[in-house]
């Protein structure tokens, strides 16, 4: 089973006492860690607004995973994912092309439709149903992946949301006959459906006890249009939530600054601990691969230590790139941010 490690971008305001300049550094540092400890792939989402407090730094994806793969040239940069009520098909599919070559073929382009009003609001575009917003990723992708697959020709093709005409694009791909596509979401009649006709790979967002079930629709959407189940992989999450027993006093120290913080965050802190069960369980179901996010990660490098106790409880052990191999062990050296954080 492959590992991802999520980027801070400070969607969850963790970057409070953070110069802009040592944020960055900071998530630079952490991209650099991650492929030293042989983390298979580095991810972000698109957020235009901090999930709190909206004057908080939040870093745009695309441009913070092109300065990454410009220094961190040996694991796979994802999305997940892009938001395509936001974006032209086309001019994505653009920056996907070129991303992909400037990285050398590691892009996964991830796609979704976006959840939150207010961001659709802040940044000034509609924000219309699930089922629109679903209609309209549909044609992004079908816009997408032709123009990111190697062979295809100048195409035209309009729909009832987006149209390109004889559009052309070059370069497509960084080496690959196509831009790897993912799409984000759970539904069992379209999503699924898109996932099968489009993509690589999905990234599910279920826990262990329903998956098994999603992975059975999957395969039967898959087979409805005769493509063979295996060659679409499947992506898990770990929760977000201050997962670690050693980071929960930074999870609630953040947390409780917001006064209204039983609505945003109703949970019991010490159920949502994912042990390495979990991991066991993700790969007893044959889950190719799990993106683990990891509170307090813009803090201090301590998670990652108690994240990799956890993959190596489960069987997973991460293989660091050969040169590196000699001082993975001491790469984290209980590192802290807090030189990078001072104002």
């Amino acid at each position: 089973m492959k590992v991802g490690l999520l980027l801070p971008q400070g969607y969850f305001n963790e970057f409070e006492g953070f110069t802009p300049t040592g944020a960055w550094e900071r998530i630079l540092d952490i991209a650099k860690l991650g492929e030293r400890l042989g983390f298979d792939s580095l991810w972000t989402g698109e957020h235009v607004l901090a999930k709190w407090d909206r004057e908080g730094f939040m870093f745009d994806c695309v441009t913070l995973h092109t300065a990454v793969a410009a220094v961190v040239p040996r694991v796979d940069i994802g999305f997940g994912v892009i938001n395509s009520t936001f974006r032209n098909p086309a001019m994505t599919a653009k920056m996907a092309s070129t991303l992909d070559t400037i990285s050398g073929g590691r892009l996964i382009l991830g796609l979704g439709c976006g959840f939150k009003v207010s961001e659709a609001e802040a940044v000034g575009v509609p924000f219309p149903d699930m089922k629109e917003r679903l209609a309209i990723l549909g044609e992004h992708l079908e816009i997408i992946s032709r123009m990111t697959r190697r062979d295809e020709p100048p195409f035209t093709f309009e729909g009832a949301h987006a149209r390109v005409e004889g559009v052309v694009n070059a370069p497509r791909t960084g080496g690959g006959d196509h831009v790897r596509l993912a799409i984000g979401g759970h539904g069992p009649n379209v999503t699924f459906r898109l996932a099968a006709k489009y993509c690589d790979e999905i990234n599910i967002d279920l826990p262990a006890e329903s998956m098994a079930e999603a992975q059975a629709v999957l395969a039967s959407r898959c087979e409805e249009i005769g493509r063979d189940p295996a060659t679409l992989d499947v992506v898990a999450g770990t929760n977000p939530a201050w997962p670690y027993p050693g980071l929960r006093a930074i999870g609630r120290q953040r947390l409780m600054k917001k006064e209204d913080l039983p609505s945003i965050m109703p949970y019991d802190f010490d159920a949502l601990l994912p042990r390495a069960d979990e991991f066991a369980q993700w790969v007893e179901l044959k889950i190719d691969s799990v993106i683990c996010g990891v509170p307090g990660l813009a803090d201090t490098d301590e998670g990652v230590h108690e994240l990799l106790d956890d993959l190596r409880a489960a069987g997973i052990e991460l293989t660091p790139p050969a040169s590196d191999a000699s001082d993975a062990s001491g790469a984290l050296g209980g590192s802290s941010a807090s030189s990078a954080s001072s104002a």
